[in-house]
This record gives structure tokens, sequence and C-alpha cells, in this order.
């Protein structure tokens, strides 16, 4: 195949798909895990051939390439989609919970309530030295009234799949702990957070039993509602280390938690996947941990539960292991130890295809324009076929009213390479129009297009800054999902802790 054939917009929209499938894919996991592995066949097709399609522009792909590569890029996503919906059973899981709570309406009921909502998936298991329980659960319950009907409406229109993870603890009162919108504000601005506190407050688990406000310091108020059953208890559990850690990691600013009874729980709107799973845990041993040792020795007479919360090794290493896979695993943990929220397979996948779209669309112009500007383009004699004096307007109208671009004047031209005829179009000056059947002197950009430009002219840097546009925020996507900074908020906070 020819570069000739090559259309850009093929790869754009073929990538596109590839995205558009993968989202759906996600979607599908919470309904049906058949349609979930067509859609990720469908995905793993459409970024191989529109891989192979733009490889070929430059090489010739083997006649098995085009049949071996999209079956092995489908078998692998096939193989990731069972895997993440057999998670389960690695994990030396039990099917029925032997501590914390059930949903039902919102609500986090007993064990032993009379008619809990059913549960889709069910797991516990024993991790570093904690017991740990998750559940996913649908809010369409069979059991629901009319009224009720109508109070789930915008909630279902969202999303009705959610989870909720679990760590037993000693047997306490009720707390719960809910981040608060704008609570940043106006120092900051925090849309994206604020919009997964919305969403998760869909799925919130509150304790069935009467709660009441409860106010500690005016900088933990503004950030956090607390409400309790005892407000001596709440009093005690929230002590400075307690505070710190719900104040400055980002899982808690996004999330609410509750103590009751035997657990400490956390809800998420979503299936219930390996990922939020350790995820999940993993934050809820850190918060166990900060809660001091006489807080379980006077509110729950258990002297030996703070030894199992030192002793748990909450790093992420340590507490995911090497679920991430060769790739996800070092990149959430750069992405932990910079106070950002770990990555999702899906999440990755995606940003990484939008990533590469846009780097695959911009890259090549960029660096034809700079072989050109740099002097480093090949430069040829080719003879005039055509020319154009360009001038011609286009206008569309927008929101600020008519927008329009002129055309350029061009020539389009041949030159001899490698012994066969290649055809160009090149802008030119207006000025400087050669005539038909003239020989002038172009530099053809080396890469795959092979733009070719008036020597001396301005309009590779004109090109240059166009491709840009679509180089730099694909860059800017690998760098925050791969190599982020640290937010400035906590940056400043980590700064002063060291000055201090």
């Amino acid at each position: 195949m020819t570069d000739e054939m090559i259309v850009p917009g093929y790869l754009f929209g073929g990538y596109a798909l590839a995205f558009v499938l993968l989202w759906i894919a996600a979607w599908a996991e919470r309904r049906s895990s058949v349609l979930a592995a067509i859609f990720h066949l469908l995905c793993g097709i459409t970024v191989s051939l529109t891989t192979l399609y733009w490889f070929s522009a430059s090489m010739s792909v083997p006649q098995w390439g085009w049949y071996g590569v999209p079956l092995v890029v489908a078998a692998l996503l096939t193989w990731r989609g069972w895997r993440q919906r057999h998670w389960a059973g690695r994990v030396d899981s039990s099917s029925e919970p032997s501590f914390g709570f059930l949903p039902r309406h919102g609500l986090a009921v007993p064990r032993d309530h009379p008619d809990p909502w059913p549960s889709r998936v069910t797991v516990e298991f024993a991790h570093q030295g904690h017991r740990l329980l998750g559940i996913e659960y649908s809010t369409e319950s069979p059991y629901r009234d009319e009224n009720f009907r109508r109070k789930s409406k915008l909630a279902e229109a969202l999303g009705s799949i959610c989870s909720v993870v679990e760590l037993r603890v000693p047997k306490v009162p009720a707390l719960t702990i809910s981040p608060k919108l704008k609570a940043f504000a106006p120092e900051h601005f925090t849309p994206l957070e604020d919009m997964r506190i919305t969403r998760n407050q869909f799925s919130w688990l509150r304790p069935d039993t009467t709660l009441h406000e409860f106010e500690i310091d005016p900088e933990f108020d503004r950030r956090f509602s607390v409400y309790t059953s005892d407000p001596d208890f709440a009093r005690e559990m929230l002590t400075g280390e307690v505070r710190e850690l719900l104040l400055n990691d980002r899982f808690f600013r996004v999330h609410q938690v509750a103590f009751r009874e035997d657990a400490l729980w956390t809800t998420d709107t979503g299936g219930l996947t390996e990922d939020r799973m350790f995820d999940n845990s993993r934050k809820l041993a850190m918060l166990a941990a900060a809660v001091p040792s006489r807080i379980w020795e006077k509110w729950a007479n258990d002297r030996h539960f703070r030894a199992i919360t030192t002793s748990a090794d909450t790093r992420y290493d340590a507490w995911i292991g090497k679920r991430g896979g060769f790739l996800r695993t070092p990149v959430n943990r750069r992405r932990d130890a910079r106070d950002r929220q770990p990555v999702t397979s899906i999440s990755l996948t995606a940003r990484t295809l939008i990533a590469l779209a846009l780097l695959a669309i911009g890259v090549g112009p960029a660096a034809n324009s700079i072989a050109v500007l740099t002097r480093l383009a090949p430069q040829v004699q080719a003879t005039v076929t055509r020319v154009s004096e360009g001038g011609t307007r286009h206008c569309v109208t927008t929101s600020g009213g008519l927008s329009c671009t002129t055309d350029r004047a061009e020539i389009d031209a041949t030159y001899v390479q490698d012994g066969g005829i290649r055809e160009i179009t090149a802008d030119w000056s207006r000025s400087e129009l050669p005539a038909r059947g003239t020989v002038v002197e172009v530099a053809v950009g080396p890469l795959w297009g092979h733009p070719a430009y008036q020597v001396g002219s301005m309009y590779s840097a004109f090109d240059l800054l166009g491709a840009l546009i679509w180089v730099l925020p694909g860059l800017l996507l690998l760098k925050r999902t791969y190599f982020p900074s640290m937010p400035r908020r906590a940056r400043k906070r980590r700064e002063a802790l060291a000055r201090a």
C-alpha cells in the first residue's frame, strides 16, 4: 500500500471509534458479560486495523498481519474481560458475609435484616490481617414501592449499579464523614472533585440509625459534614491525625465513609471491580490505622485491633501487589506518590488511545514543518503543472458572527525520485507565482504526507502552529497520565510540613 492511499481522517476516525467502543464495553460490563465481550472484541479489532492502516503508510504490512494482529488484540481484550469478571475466585472469596452491613433503600442494614436488597456480587476475604467485604448491588430493587421508584429515578438515570467496600473493625457507635461540595472555594476551583462527590452521593449507604450533626472545628467543618449517634465518640475519634488524613488524602475528599458496629465502609457508583475493591479497602485500612488505640480500647474494649492496623502494610505496592499489570502498577504507584487518583485499566487504555490519536494527527505534520524550517528537508527540482492564485474566501456562521478563511496561492508540480514521478502541491507566495512548465526548487517533508513548501516561505511555520494544536494536548495527556505532577494544593501542604 502506498502513502497516497492513506487518509488522515481514517486514522482519527478509527481511534475515535475504538474509544467509543471501549466506553460502551465498560458500560455493558454492568449489564451483560456477553455484550461487554462483544464490544471489547470490536474495540480490539478497530484499534489493530487502524494501527495497521497507519503503519502501511511507511512499510509493507504482510498479509497475515491484517488477520493475525486483530485476532491477537481481540484475544488479549477478551482475556482481560474474563479476568476482570472472575477476579473474586482468585482472592479466596466467601460469598456469604460474616460481618458488616447490606444495602437497602440507601441504608446500610444488618445482615439479619428480613428484607435486604439482593446483591449482584458478594466478595469477602482476608488481606494484610484485615477482613474485607465487597458487595455490588442495584438500586433497581424488586421490593421498592411506587414512591421510591419516583425518588430513585434520577439515581437510576445516572447509574443503577453501585458497590460498597467494607473493612471489619471492633464494634463502635455510628459515625459518617461526607465531603462537601465547593469545600475549597474560593482558594481552589475543583469541578472534577465536586462531580465525583455528587456522583458517589447517589450510592451512599447511611447507617440505619438516628444520627445527629456534629461540629469539631471551623476548618474541618467547612470541608466535611459529620453525623454521629454519639457525640463523645465523634469527638474522640476525630483526632488531629485522623482529620489531617481526611483533609489531605484525595480519596476522602470525594468519598463518604462510615463507622458502625463492626464495619467501616465506603461506597461508589459503579460495579465492584478488582481495582475498586483493593483501592478502596487500602484507604479504609489507612483510616483505621490513624485511629488511636485508646479509641478501640474504650469504645470497643479491644486491645488487639490496633496491632492489626499498624502491622498492615498500606503502601501501594504491598497492598495492591502486581494486580495492575506490568504497565498500570508502576503508573499507579507514581500517581499515588503524587496525590493523584489511580487509573483503571479502562481509563488508562482510553487516555492512551486519545493521546496517541492526537499525536498521530499532529506529529507527522509538525516534524515535516520543523525539517523544512531547519533546512533539513530535502530540496528538489520540480516542474510546475498547475498554478492557482488562490484568494477564494470561505465563510461559516459561528456564535461570534462570520468566520472566513482565504485560500492560499499554490502550485502543482512533479519531480523524479527513486526512478518514479511524484506529484506534489505546494503553497506559494502570490507575488512570486511561476508559470506552467517552469522548474522551481521546493522543500519536501521527509515523513508520510511529504508536504511541499516554497523555499524560504513562512507557510511551514504556520503549519507547525496548526500541528501543535494536536501534538501539545496529546503530550499533555500522556504526561498527566503517566508522569503527573503533584497538585499545587498538596505541594504547598508538604512544603509547610517541611518548614514546620
